[in-house]
């Protein structure tokens, strides 16, 4: 699950630093086109994320994470290939499918990397995840610096990297699927009070 989630923030950084170039330079938007074509992403992972937190109590977390990025593999062909003159409706609705499936990944997976530590290490598990998530952007970042000084950062080959990076997480979370990989159960994910507290 460390490993999905490491691989979808460097694919998620990847799309994000790369499009405002490749809007700029191979579309001619300005920058207020390129936020406003951005912002249906966080947008979309705004509303699908509780969902699919909602969702992991109740269906295999492994399952919806693979379906998140089924979503995400999807868009991001689809943002690799997009018209040779897209329009800002183009462009929006491909990044909200986008921000869909990162959203539908994101939070089952978290509660796999948080419930399958024991109970007294769910504090550290959390910190494992601030900690993927933090390096995995930060590599998605230095990977797009890398493309751009090879003269391929401003093109398609960003989304399609990002599209096998995503492929790696999608494939991580459904190997959950298996019978001898340990899923917490709903009630071990639970928090529960010190018995200090309690009292």
């Amino acid at each position: 699950s460390a490993i999905g989630a490491y691989t979808a923030f460097i694919a998620q950084m990847t799309l994000l630093l790369s499009t405002p170039f490749r809007l700029t330079h191979a579309f001619g938007f300005s920058a207020a086109e390129v936020g406003a074509a951005i912002a249906p992403w966080p947008l979309a992972n705004m509303f699908v994320a509780p969902l699919s937190g909602w969702l992991s109590d109740r269906y295999p977390a492994g399952l919806l994470g693979g379906i998140g990025m089924g979503v995400s593999i999807c868009a991001l062909l689809l943002i690799a290939y997009m018209p040779a003159d897209p329009g800002y409706f183009d462009i929006a609705w491909r990044m909200a499918l986008c921000g869909s499936g990162f959203g539908m990944f994101m939070a089952p997976n978290a509660r796999l990397i948080i419930g399958s530590a024991p109970r007294e290490r769910a504090a550290a598990a959390g910190g494992l995840v601030s900690t993927v998530r933090l390096v995995g952007q930060t590599t998605g970042a230095t990977l797009v610096a890398a493309l751009l000084a090879m003269g391929v950062g401003a093109g398609m080959t960003p989304p399609l990297v990002a599209a096998g990076l995503a492929l790696i997480a999608g494939l991580c979370s459904l190997s959950r699927l298996r019978p001898s990989i340990r899923n917490p159960p709903t009630e071990e994910t639970q928090d529960v009070q010190p018995a200090s507290q309690a009292r």
